[in-house]
């Protein structure tokens, strides 16, 4: 479980995204009053166990009060359920697509499906808990596209004989995610560091005359040295 989430702040907060999704489905038909009744309901909990439950979670920065009767889940509190859903805490499926779908959507990261922002947060959860960081503290800080900076491999000094694909997946051990994380990874590397633009068009982060991230003209943003356009320049 993620620091500081119990089992029922976590059933609260699911209920709160919940009431939200339905809200914007039904164009606003939900508010907070049906939201207190609806855990009651569904919990046993008495209104002041609610009340002090949702005040924990605004306290921690999961949720704001929007005005009297309405919530909005923030940034931090999409991360822990995102992080919550990626690692398995969360069995409901749509639940989880809509947190992946909405935090995709605060980091900037619509043009990616929900497949390649999971792998993302996984790589995220992977690093992070190789490095002894609780991922809860330091992505909410770090957001896109500094996120990336936790997944630079140690090795990075070998990029001018390997590609960072490469170095990634030895560092990561999972080829699959990176594979399916590698456009984001790459549109953070872009948006941190300067670009070039090639003799082709495309645009580049290029690290000791070696290009490490490209928004190629075939396949988008990409750090796949098999991409015809960087095996042209790398070589």
């Amino acid at each position: 479980m993620i620091t500081g989430i119990d089992i029922v702040h976590l059933l609260i907060l699911k209920m709160i995204l919940k009431v939200i999704m339905r809200a914007i489905r039904d164009q606003g038909a939900v508010n907070g009053s049906s939201l207190y009744k609806l855990i009651v309901d569904y919990t046993g909990m008495s209104v002041a166990t609610v009340y002090r439950k949702i005040a924990d979670l605004m306290s921690w920065g999961y949720i704001i009060r929007a005005d009297k009767n309405h919530y909005i889940v923030t940034t931090k509190g999409l991360i822990a359920l995102e992080l919550l859903c990626v690692g398995g805490f969360i069995n409901d499926h749509d639940l989880c697509q809509d947190v992946t779908f909405m935090v995709g959507h605060e980091w900037d990261l619509d043009e990616f499906g929900n497949e390649c922002i999971n792998a993302y947060f996984k790589l995220l959860m992977i690093k992070a808990s190789k490095d002894g960081l609780d991922p809860l503290h330091v992505l909410p800080s770090l957001g896109f596209p500094k996120s990336v900076l936790l997944l630079i491999p140690n090795d990075f000094h070998n990029v001018n004989r390997k590609s960072i694909l490469d170095l990634l997946i030895e560092e990561l051990g999972n080829e699959e995610l990176v594979m399916k994380a590698q456009g984001i990874i790459a549109k953070a590397l872009m948006m941190l560091l300067p670009t070039t633009t090639l003799n082709d068009g495309c645009k580049a982060v290029t690290v000791s005359n070696r290009v490490i991230a490209l928004k190629c003209k075939v396949r988008g943003y990409t750090l796949d040295s098999r991409c015809p356009f960087l095996v042209k320049i790398n070589g």
